[in-house]
């Protein structure tokens, strides 16, 4: 039987969308942080809740900007706690004010502070008040004043 982590990048990019969403959750958490990138935007579209919330913190760190800003708001809402620290300040710019607004409180706080810095004002103001209470104190420090501001 053959692993998914096995497949090259080119295996996985010629992937149908069909085969993707087949996919089990312990097949997208095996993944590789080669394979991750090169996966399409439509094929990330195809990914359900459990399979996106089955990635892990380096397949986030890895994802390309054109991923981040395709997922979709249930899928960003799937995403752990544990996930999220992941994300880099490239996927940090970005999230869309659409996918700003569904993070959670957790979500949030496990956001690196250097990566806080690098949310656009406008997600900062779309984050829901419950959000914004899981900011850490080294959060705000790291936020700019336009970025602070945008919460008021």
């Amino acid at each position: 039987m053959t692993t998914i982590s096995t497949l090259t990048t080119a295996q996985i990019a010629a992937l149908s969308t069909t085969a993707i969403a087949s996919l089990t959750t312990a097949d997208i958490a095996s993944l590789t942080t080669a394979q991750i990138p090169v996966l399409s935007t439509a094929q990330m579209a195809v990914l359900d809740t459990a399979q996106v919330g089955a990635m892990t913190s380096g397949q986030i760190r890895v994802l390309t900007t054109a991923q981040m800003a395709h997922l979709t708001t249930t899928q960003v809402a799937a995403l752990s706690s544990q996930t999220m620290v992941g994300l880099g300040s490239a996927d940090a710019v970005a999230l869309t004010t659409a996918q700003a607004a569904v993070l959670t409180s957790g979500q949030l706080a496990a956001i690196g502070t250097a990566v806080i810095g690098s949310i656009e004002t406008a997600d900062i103001a779309a984050l829901t008040t419950t959000a914004i209470r899981g900011l850490t104190t080294n959060q705000i420090v790291a936020m700019e004043s336009n970025q602070f501001a945008a919460m008021l």
